[in-house]
């Protein structure tokens, strides 16, 4: 069973910059986070990811630096592949290269860029990570695909033999997650959150409600991973989580999840529900050990909702279950 691993983004991320970035990342290093996450998106102010995560590898010593994630459309996989490369010579090796084939639409009205439909744009993603982990391990690539074209590219940088930034993919389609069981060394197992109705969010939630579900789709990762050749034993497993509140009063902030959700959930569904964690902290504890038990899930990554969330999680969770 893998250890237990906690990642975070800092809060609010589109307000910190200059030393209160510095101030902010060097905090949750000391707060015992495996991993500091940053977002690519166009649709809110957050800065560069590269440039943020660069700042905070060369201002700590032990912190993983991790893309949650960039989108495939925003950048050609070679300038992906190259700053990559960059930021895991540059951080000791303590980079997460997180890519998704993008899904805010919003991001794509603002650039002018096509929305294309899931199934185009989940190709274009598995040729990408095609052509940027043969750039880490190819003296040369070339590549002649639907999507992208090149020709003797050059390798993205020195980078050791067998070695290469990890890999996040995450996802709750079985398409998608079969890319990922072919590339990713960390796979997100979340909703799908293409309807961001409260029907749509809470027929997502209740579609993985129990931990059958969530295995139903580890599965699909590790057949992938088995039919290429990978061991899947060796892939981790993450999941993200804002659905969290550490509380002796569960009933009232239960209830108040629920007037989000216009009564289409119900008080179990949210109690029992493997992905929201509410209660004290003696219950969120238990449910996140379950989680492990019964899906092999050891990594979590918290967006949090204040910047007391971040340092409260720590103290209540993360502290006590690293003993």
């Amino acid at each position: 069973m893998k250890p237990f691993r906690f990642g975070t983004f800092p809060y609010p991320f589109e307000l910190i910059n200059g030393p209160k970035w510095i101030e902010t990342v060097q905090i949750i290093e000391k707060l015992g986070y495996s991993t500091l996450m940053y977002p690519d998106h166009f649709s809110t102010r957050a800065y560069d990811p590269m440039v943020m995560l660069a700042s905070a590898a060369a201002t700590t010593e032990k912190l993983n630096l991790g893309t949650l994630v960039f989108d495939v459309d925003f950048r050609h996989p070679a300038i992906l592949s190259k700053a990559a490369a960059a930021m895991h010579n540059l951080s000791g090796g303590r980079f997460e290269f997180g890519i998704g084939a993008g899904h805010l639409k919003e991001d794509y009205d603002m650039t002018g860029l096509p929305f294309d439909p899931p199934g185009v744009r989940i190709s274009r993603l598995e040729e990408a990570l095609t052509i940027i982990k043969s750039m880490w391990t190819q003296e040369k690539t070339s590549y002649h695909g639907k999507h992208y074209s090149l020709t003797d590219m050059e390798k993205a940088g020195i980078i050791p033999e067998g070695e290469h930034p990890k890999v996040i993919v995450g996802g709750g389609g079985k398409r998608l997650l079969t890319v990922a069981g072919r590339h990713a060394d960390i796979v997100g197992i979340h909703w799908n959150l293409n309807d961001k109705t409260p029907k749509g969010l809470a027929n997502a939630r209740r579609s993985m409600n129990t931990y059958e579900k969530i295995n139903e789709r580890i599965s699909w990762v590790k057949d992938s991973a088995e039919a290429v050749g990978r061991d899947p034993d060796e892939i981790e497993f993450q999941i993200m989580t804002s659905d969290i509140k550490i509380t002796d009063d569960p009933e009232s902030a239960i209830e108040r999840l629920l007037e989000s959700y216009d009564g289409l959930l119900s008080y179990d569904d949210l109690y029992e529900h493997p992905r929201f964690f509410v209660g004290d902290a003696s219950h969120v504890r238990d449910k996140i050990i379950r989680l492990r038990k019964e899906t092999g899930i050891n990594y979590m990554v918290l967006w949090a909702q204040s910047p007391g969330m971040i340092e409260e999680f720590s103290k209540s969770i993360i502290k006590p279950l690293l003993k």
